[in-house]
């Protein structure tokens, strides 16, 4: 079971999009009685015709065998983690059919802001490769009949300052430009192919603001299993090791296990939540009062609610930020190519009187 849930990273997973319709689809199945068998079996024959069609099939074959979902999703090996682990909580607290729902609806709000991610991105791509193109012509073909224009009137278009300026300002913003363009698209690319999500973390790792949104999704996963779980009679110290396994961070993962550990040594669930570093000081104080009145569960509810709206109002606003700020930069390069040709015509003038 293990290899197969390794072996994830080595096949094609289906889209955010696609995630989030087979998740309503598992919901409805498991609230309208049919048993599992027979419902995941009729879902299945959806991806008769498709690329996905023999992993449907040994999903199909592992629920009909085993009698759990959770088996069947990792033996397809299809899914991400975040969905088999969530699966597998869902099937332990037998709170399968919300934990669906819920999936659905994060899976439809990632393929939302992947879309936005997109739209704000691709246009200012465009627009600096349009750019570059335009800056490789000025520099190979319009500068060189400048500088036949000034020898044909005796000047020395090497040794001429302007016409050096914007030759170089023209090559530097050349280079600016295509490295720009090649940095984001193998970012982007190498952060498709991961599946292991190592380089998305490494790169909001590098990023304040990314950073504090990883946070924030750490805090809302956090928050809303150990609800489920406690909610559902389960010890603490069972409710953190598989909290472990649905925090895509490997770090806070690490600090989840370092948490249990401590409470092992005798320190309180709100001492130790503290030095997770996830939560505002408000909401540890809030996880303590609840956990002194007995009550943590509806507190951790409660957050997994906030941070869920904090997610979404700091991914639009992120969202929001990068059209204008790449078209503020388009801007300056545009600046850069007016230079370039506009100081070659001044040195002309200047020749001619």
């Amino acid at each position: 079971m293990a290899h197969k849930q390794g072996n994830q990273s080595l096949r094609t997973n289906l889209e955010a999009n696609e995630l989030s319709i087979l998740c309503e689809q598992i919901s409805l199945i498991l609230r309208s009685g049919l048993p599992l068998h027979d419902g995941v079996e009729a879902l299945c024959e959806n991806y008769r015709q498709t690329r996905f069609a023999e992993r449907f099939e040994a999903l199909n074959q592992a629920v009909l065998t085993t009698g759990s979902l959770y088996s069947g999703i990792v033996e397809a090996g299809i899914f991400p983690k975040y969905m088999s682990e969530m699966a597998h909580i869902g099937e332990r607290t037998g709170e399968l059919d919300t934990v669906m729902t819920g999936l659905s609806l994060y899976y439809q709000r990632e393929a939302k802001i992947r879309r936005a991610i997109v739209n704000a991105v691709t246009y200012p791509l465009i627009l600096i490769a349009i750019m570059a193109v335009l800056i490789a012509v000025l520099i190979t073909r319009v500068l060189p009949i400048f500088e036949d224009v000034f020898r044909s009137m005796g000047i020395d278009a090497a040794a001429n300052p302007w016409m050096s300026a914007g030759v170089g300002v023209g090559k530097i913003v050349l280079v600016i430009a295509g490295l720009l363009i090649a940095l984001l698209l193998i970012t982007l690319l190498i952060m498709r192919i991961d599946r292991s999500g190592r380089v998305r973390a490494f790169v909001y790792r590098r990023i304040p603001l990314l950073r504090r949104i990883g946070n924030q999704i750490s805090a809302e996963r956090f928050s809303s299993v150990m609800a489920m779980m406690l909610k559902s009679g389960f010890p603490l110290d069972e409710s953190l090791k598989l909290v472990s396994g649905v925090i895509s961070e490997q770090d806070v993962a690490r600090k989840v296990d370092e948490c249990r550990m401590q409470m092992e040594n005798g320190l309180s669930f709100p001492d130790a939540v503290e030095h997770l570093g996830i939560f505002e000081t408000l909401h540890c104080r809030m996880i303590r009062v609840g956990f002194y009145a007995g009550q943590t569960d509806q507190v951790l509810k409660k957050l997994a609610d906030i941070y869920e709206d904090e997610v979404d109002d700091a991914i639009t606003r992120t969202v929001s930020i990068i059209e204008p700020t790449l078209v503020a930069l388009m801007s300056v390069i545009i600046g850069a190519i007016l230079l370039s040709v506009m100081l070659p015509l001044l040195s002309l003038m200047g020749g001619m009187a």
